[in-house]
């Protein structure tokens, strides 16, 4: 089963790439979102991610390993939308809620859960994120603690 989580934007984002991973820095994430990414111009699909450093908090008894991860996303001019598939990744997951969360904060929008229809507002977003991570961790299975080294970007992008 996919999960799915749609940000409402309330004000554009000027530079979503730059403004992304600062904010996901400001949550304790290191990332590097893949090299020219523009949400204008993305056509959906898998949004590769470069994920260096993760809270203590998450790394649920694994290394800290500079990893590619990253989610399926759509954006639209007023949304964002973020999946990941059924044999999700705990490191997907996390990147996931966390980029809804941010997307929130920085568009002064509203993070969605479509699982549960809750429309969370942007100064509760980071918390929402926290609580949908730890609610999949029991669930935590060899799959979802798989991680994959990053190599370089070339050997993700076309």
């Amino acid at each position: 089963m996919s999960f799915e989580l749609v940000v409402e934007y309330r004000q554009p984002i000027a530079n979503m790439k730059v403004g992304l991973e600062a904010e996901l820095l400001a949550q304790g994430l290191q990332v590097e979102i893949c090299p020219g990414f523009s949400p204008a111009e993305w056509g959906g699909g898998f949004l590769p991610v470069k994920l260096m450093r993760l809270p203590g908090e998450y790394l649920f008894g694994l290394p800290q390993v500079v990893q590619i991860s990253g989610f399926e996303a759509d954006f639209t001019d007023v949304s964002a939308h973020l999946r990941t598939a059924m044999g999700r990744t705990i490191a997907e997951l996390i990147l996931q809620c966390h980029s809804a969360a941010a997307l929130a904060v920085l568009s002064k929008g509203v993070y969605h859960d479509v699982q549960t229809s809750e429309a969370v507002p942007p100064d509760k977003a980071v918390a929402r994120a926290k609580l949908e991570v730890f609610a999949y961790a029991p669930y935590l299975d060899d799959q979802a603690k798989t991680q994959h080294p990053f190599t370089l970007w070339s050997d993700y992008t076309g």
